[in-house]
């Protein structure tokens, strides 16, 4: 069933022929995404492409945030509202667009939140917000991390006639373990999140979380083991 305005199907259809061009994408772990119901995919962010990949290489519609400024862009601006996306102010505590959010899982649509905020410019993860793990404990929505990287030379190579190689690594969706947790254990949440994410990644890209030396406290758990 289609959830999604008709210009993302549209427009998805044409990004793969384009990415098809552009790009060598590898994807792994696409199992792991539920194909049906409220789910928050949580990507690592170095490239403006990161989230666009989401809805055309996953077997599931999504709905992606773009930071407000992209809105006033002529023909981009447009065409990210035509796509289904809503904005988000970057750098603050943005209540509309949580309000926004939670309304698309309400509706069992899949969400693309990026939890480092923004897009690293190294490349290499930044330490995680809190966003996805506050969106799961309100909505009850499992996280799906989704490690993706290699597109920051994508405009060096256009300009060389070169493809870009890219990866998504999907893992397992994941559920936090209480439904009542502190503000310490809502970061240390948060901080496992980035830590799935970085296992999946090449080492030097863990930025941040490199030589993160805290214990991982198990309070996020794979969706299969949570009773």
């Amino acid at each position: 069933m289609r959830t999604r305005p008709w210009f993302y199907y549209l427009a998805n259809r044409v990004l793969r022929v384009v990415f098809d061009i552009i790009l060598r994408v590898e994807i792994r772990g696409v199992e792991n995404v539920p194909r049906d119901g409220a789910l928050i995919i949580a990507i690592s962010h170095s490239s403006f492409v990161d989230p666009v990949l989401m809805g055309v290489y996953l077997p599931r519609d999504v709905v992606p945030m773009a930071k407000i400024e992209a809105f006033d862009i002529p023909v981009l601006g447009a065409c990210i509202r035509w796509y289904g996306a809503f904005a988000i102010r970057r750098g603050e505590v943005d209540v509309r667009a949580f309000k926004n959010a939670l309304q698309v899982l309400r509706g069992k649509i899949a969400l693309v939140i990026a939890p480092e905020g923004h897009r690293s410019e190294t490349g290499a993860l930044q330490r995680g917000r809190e966003g996805a793990i506050m969106l799961s404990l309100r909505s009850g929505a499992a996280i799906l991390p989704v490690a993706v990287w290699g597109g920051k030379p994508l405009w060096k190579n256009l300009v060389h006639l070169r493809r870009t190689e890219m990866k998504i690594f999907v893992g397992k969706p994941v559920l936090p373990t209480t439904q009542k947790p502190s503000r310490d254990q809502i970061t240390e949440m948060s901080d496992e999140l980035m830590l799935r994410l970085a296992a999946q990644m090449p080492r030097e890209l863990h930025g941040y979380y490199r030589d993160w030396s805290c214990p991982v406290t198990g309070l996020l758990k794979e969706v299969s083991d949570v009773e």
